[in-house]
């Protein structure tokens, strides 16, 4: 780890030099060991926050002490943020989350025991090397997850540690050891006591991970009810149709299978868009089964979802917006996506992610006949990026007629609205007409009509 950014060494350093002890820990030592980038640097020390705030107030550094209390002290030194935290021992912790008494220790052998997982428990510094009491750098080379002592112990102290393993589990590759398996089946109904933001930030690493089969695996921990809220009701519902091979649970975890590389929003619309389908499937006189504007209680049931799970109010609006289109047949021709992007404000990124998401929801279909489909989206992809680079876009400010022109030829109130809209259809089909004098002529065509 001799590579490390020339502020972590300086820290390190102005430790040695009032004699404290200090050592990188946590998940900085256990990213650099698994060659993965490092976004954050921890370190553990025996100094107390007071001495750490000596130590820093008259260097040239920026100290946040809000975590003091607790052990710890932020340092920000040129640009580079890095968190060091008292060696301490935790005790009786209070809802499965955080401990109701710490106590600091000068010994770095009780802080690296309260941690969750092995990989997470190593320390390192510069000239002594690793401090490595649990074997995490063997777990590592194996990619195996396992807890510090009971894993029953340190899920129940902490229920968020439960999903953390899953996130390591997809994020990393690691495997779940059996009595860390064990002991997050059983205290799964813990999830229940976490905050709706600790369980949406865990969610998006998992989603952001790209692993496949990420929901089976969750529903096989027994915790994805927890997670995502309404799961439930679309498992074993089943999809008597000859464009459809599989029920609408596993239907959803493969298109989330071909989401790799799509962003957090588009994931989620993903996720959502067939949550409607157990409250509008109707079976014909034939046996063949429909779910007429599955789409339309799909958005319903995502906004309450993501209102519930705190996230921002522009992802659930775009998330809500692809829901509801995403049963849209898109055509590749220009007149289809021009009507298109005038559904969606002329926003071509929302319709580059409307077509992907589109996508995936076909690659988890009857192989048997999604090819065509799939072939016409690829096709609109394409139309779309040549679209976008002549700079298409109209929106119905843009018209050359306006309110106040209509005002004066007579119309008035609703009438306006009415005829702005219809000029605006017009515009669309074919975007020369958007000149006053042709869309004059509309006019009158509208009125001997």
């Amino acid at each position: 780890m001799n590579d490390m950014p020339k502020q972590t060494l300086w820290l390190l350093q102005q430790f040695e030099n009032a004699n404290y002890s200090c050592y990188f820990v946590g998940g900085c030592v256990r990213d650099f060991l698994l060659d993965e980038t490092i976004h954050d640097y921890d370190f553990t020390t025996n100094a107390t926050p007071a001495q750490m705030i000596a130590l820093f107030q008259h260097q040239d550094c920026k100290i946040l002490d809000i975590g003091a209390a607790f052990g710890t002290i932020t340092v920000i030194y040129q640009g580079l943020r890095m968190e060091i935290t008292t060696y301490r021992i935790e005790q009786e912790y209070q809802k499965h989350r955080s401990p109701k008494q710490i106590a600091f220790s000068d010994s770095i052998y009780d802080d690296l025991s309260r941690r969750d997982f092995t990989v997470n428990a190593i320390a390192y510094h510069p000239k002594q090397g690793f401090i490595d009491p649990f074997d995490g750098q063997s777990d590592i080379k194996n990619r195996v997850l396992r807890c510090v002592g009971s894993s029953e112990k340190r899920l129940n102290e902490d229920a968020l540690r439960i999903l953390r393993a899953l996130r390591f589990h997809f994020t990393l590759g690691f495997t779940i050891e059996k009595e860390l398996a064990a002991a997050i089946i059983h205290n799964a109904p813990l999830l229940s006591t976490l905050s709706k933001e600790r369980i949406q930030a865990e969610l998006q690493g998992m989603l952001m991970s790209d692993a496949d089969n990420l929901l089976q695996t969750l529903r096989s921990y027994q915790v994805l009810e927890y997670i995502v809220p309404f799961i439930k009701n679309i498992y074993d519902i089943s999809q008597e149709s000859k464009w459809h091979s599989y029920d609408v649970f596993t239907h959803t975890d493969i298109a989330l299978n071909h989401t790799k590389g799509y962003t957090l929003t588009e994931k989620l619309a993903v996720l959502f868009h067939d949550f409607g389908k157990p409250f509008t499937k109707r079976i014909d006189a034939q046996g063949i089964a429909h779910f007429p504007k599955h789409q339309l209680k799909s958005r319903e049931i995502a906004k309450e979802a993501l209102c519930e799970m705190k996230y921002p109010k522009h992802i659930i609006t775009e998330c809500c917006t692809l829901i509801a289109l995403h049963d849209d047949y898109i055509k590749p021709d220009e007149l289809s996506l021009r009507k298109l992007l005038a559904k969606l404000s002329m926003n071509y990124e929302l319709a580059f992610s409307l077509i992907r998401i589109q996508a995936a929801d076909a690659y988890a279909k009857n192989p048997l006949y999604n090819q065509a489909q799939l072939s016409e989206l690829k096709q609109a992809e394409s139309t779309l990026s040549q679209m976008k680079a002549t700079g298409f876009s109209v929106l119905l400010k843009d018209l050359k007629l306006n309110g106040n022109d209509l005002k004066q030829l007579g119309y008035f109130g609703s009438e306006i609205k009415t005829a702005l809209h219809r000029l605006y259809d017009k515009v669309i089909e074919n975007p020369s007409c958007n000149d006053k004098k042709q869309l004059l002529e509309i006019l009158k065509q509208f009125k001997s009509m």
